[in-house]
Protein backbone atom coordinates (compact mmCIF):
# COMPACT_ATOMS: atom_id res chain seq x y z
CA UNK A 1 0.00 0.00 0.00
CA UNK A 2 1.35 3.50 -0.57
CA UNK A 3 0.99 6.11 1.65
CA UNK A 4 0.60 10.13 0.77
CA UNK A 5 1.46 12.43 3.31
CA UNK A 6 1.48 16.36 3.84
CA UNK A 7 4.65 17.48 3.06
CA UNK A 8 6.59 20.36 4.33
CA UNK A 9 5.28 23.73 2.20
CA UNK A 10 8.01 25.43 0.42
CA UNK A 11 7.97 28.79 1.09
CA UNK A 12 8.63 32.13 -1.02
CA UNK A 13 9.71 34.81 1.78
CA UNK A 14 10.10 38.50 1.78
CA UNK A 15 10.10 41.77 3.48
CA UNK A 16 8.64 44.76 2.54
CA UNK A 17 10.98 47.87 2.26
CA UNK A 18 11.01 50.06 5.50
CA UNK A 19 10.07 46.94 7.22
CA UNK A 20 11.64 43.95 9.10
CA UNK A 21 8.62 41.75 9.43
CA UNK A 22 9.21 38.10 7.07
CA UNK A 23 6.44 37.71 5.02
CA UNK A 24 5.44 33.84 4.22
CA UNK A 25 3.49 32.76 1.19
CA UNK A 26 3.42 28.72 0.23
CA UNK A 27 4.64 28.74 -3.92
CA UNK A 28 2.38 27.45 -6.31
CA UNK A 29 3.19 23.42 -5.55
CA UNK A 30 2.37 24.09 -2.02
CA UNK A 31 -0.65 26.16 -2.02
CA UNK A 32 -3.86 24.19 -1.39
CA UNK A 33 -5.26 23.17 -4.43
CA UNK A 34 -8.43 24.80 -3.80
CA UNK A 35 -6.70 27.85 -3.50
CA UNK A 36 -4.64 27.46 -6.62
CA UNK A 37 -8.17 26.43 -8.90
CA UNK A 38 -9.82 29.72 -7.53
CA UNK A 39 -6.77 31.80 -9.17
CA UNK A 40 -6.85 29.73 -12.78
CA UNK A 41 -10.21 30.11 -12.55
CA UNK A 42 -10.70 33.84 -11.55
CA UNK A 43 -7.79 34.44 -14.31
CA UNK A 44 -10.21 32.88 -16.95
CA UNK A 45 -12.96 35.01 -15.94
CA UNK A 46 -10.68 37.74 -16.59
CA UNK A 47 -11.04 38.34 -12.73
CA UNK A 48 -6.95 37.22 -11.95
CA UNK A 49 -6.21 40.34 -10.01
CA UNK A 50 -8.71 40.31 -7.46
CA UNK A 51 -7.80 36.71 -6.59
CA UNK A 52 -4.55 37.14 -6.40
CA UNK A 53 -4.97 40.07 -4.15
CA UNK A 54 -7.05 37.75 -1.74
CA UNK A 55 -4.56 35.29 -1.91
CA UNK A 56 -1.81 37.61 -0.87
CA UNK A 57 -4.16 39.32 2.21
CA UNK A 58 -4.70 35.70 3.50
CA UNK A 59 -0.83 35.26 3.85
CA UNK A 60 -0.34 39.14 4.35
CA UNK A 61 -3.42 40.15 6.25
CA UNK A 62 -4.44 43.88 5.91
CA UNK A 63 -1.31 45.63 5.30
CA UNK A 64 -2.41 44.42 1.47
CA UNK A 65 -4.92 47.56 1.38
CA UNK A 66 -1.74 49.88 1.86
CA UNK A 67 0.36 48.11 -1.37
CA UNK A 68 0.75 50.00 -4.42
CA UNK A 69 -0.55 47.76 -7.75
CA UNK A 70 2.91 47.96 -8.39
CA UNK A 71 4.16 46.37 -5.24
CA UNK A 72 1.68 43.47 -5.35
CA UNK A 73 2.88 43.11 -9.20
CA UNK A 74 6.38 42.76 -7.77
CA UNK A 75 5.62 40.64 -5.29
CA UNK A 76 3.35 38.12 -7.75
CA UNK A 77 6.04 38.13 -10.07
CA UNK A 78 8.71 37.09 -7.83
CA UNK A 79 6.54 34.66 -6.34
CA UNK A 80 5.50 33.23 -9.78
CA UNK A 81 9.68 33.19 -10.63
CA UNK A 82 10.28 31.37 -7.70
CA UNK A 83 6.97 28.99 -7.79
CA UNK A 84 8.62 28.30 -11.44
CA UNK A 85 12.14 27.77 -10.01
CA UNK A 86 11.27 24.91 -8.09
CA UNK A 87 9.27 22.97 -10.81
CA UNK A 88 5.60 24.63 -10.45
CA UNK A 89 4.61 27.02 -12.69
CA UNK A 90 1.50 28.70 -11.31
CA UNK A 91 0.30 29.27 -15.03
CA UNK A 92 -1.84 31.97 -16.25
CA UNK A 93 -2.69 32.81 -12.22
CA UNK A 94 -0.07 35.93 -12.33
CA UNK A 95 -2.21 38.56 -14.45
CA UNK A 96 -0.05 41.24 -12.47
CA UNK A 97 3.16 40.37 -13.99
CA UNK A 98 2.93 40.51 -17.57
Amino acid sequence: MRKFGKEAAKIFEFVLEGSEKVYEIPLAASLPSAELLKLQEADEKGEGFFAQREMLRKYMGDIVDDLSVATLGEILKAWAEESTAQGEDPGESQALSD
